[in-house]
């Protein structure tokens, strides 16, 4: 089983956590953070929390260079600058140059397992350039997405040229029918953050929709 801990999210869920613009999650098994949020100081207050220490955190991904995704970095970097950092190739020399100040990027630009069952699709998209995970679990994978700027259907078609889409989880920014309809095989959907049809999409899909927001706990 694994355990997705949402650790940053606009929309509130838990008490004693603080919401704020941007997305963030630790899948804990693998010990990898995915994305910042906004904040560092709110990232790392809900870590502590949550309970989760920074130290602990193997591998960070970084699904694009938005500031709600990234204004976290320094943060998490300095109270553990060893742990791997995966970036793409359409990151600002700016970010770039901060990770640096701690460790040296990964920089992918296709397909590329990072640990045992999770890969990076790589930068999808040709205006805000994304990319996602693709995590191994029973039933295909699970995708884990920042926003989808490249749209949810697309990225959807990708991931499954390595096999089923199990699941979809994180923000989904702007869905259009084409990607509300690419969802209809999923067996676990979790939109939040910049989901701008959340409800369309319970109302759409009830028995597959889960909700999200920060301190949600996913065990898949």
């Amino acid at each position: 089983m694994l355990t997705i801990t949402e650790v940053y999210n606009n929309i509130p869920c838990r008490e004693g956590l603080m919401a704020d613009w941007g997305f963030s999650c630790l899948l804990h098994e693998a010990g990898l953070l995915f994305d910042t949020g906004e904040r560092g100081d709110v990232l790392l207050a809900n870590m502590r929390a949550l309970g989760i220490d920074p130290a602990s955190v193997r591998c960070l991904v970084l699904s694009h260079d938005h500031h709600d995704h990234i204004g976290g970095l320094a943060a998490v970097l300095a109270r553990n600058p060893s742990m791997e950092v995966f970036v793409h190739d359409a990151f600002s020399a700016h970010t770039l140059g901060l990770i640096r100040e701690y460790t040296e990027p990964r920089i992918t630009d296709e397909w590329t397992e990072i640990a045992d069952g999770i890969a990076v699709t790589g930068p999808l998209g040709t205006g805000i350039r994304e990319q996602s995970l693709a995590v191994t679990v029973p039933g295909g994978y699970l995708v884990v997405t920042g926003c989808a700027h490249p749209h949810i259907g697309r990225i959807i078609d990708h991931v499954s040229r390595e096999g089923p889409v199990w699941g979809v989880l994180g923000g989904l920014h702007t869905v259009t029918g084409e990607d509300i309809d690419a969802l209809a095989g999923v067996t676990y959907l979790s939109a939040s953050h910049c989901t701008d049809k959340i409800e369309e999409l319970a109302e759409r899909y009830p028995e597959s929709f889960r909700p999200g927001g920060v301190g949600q706990v996913h065990r898949v």
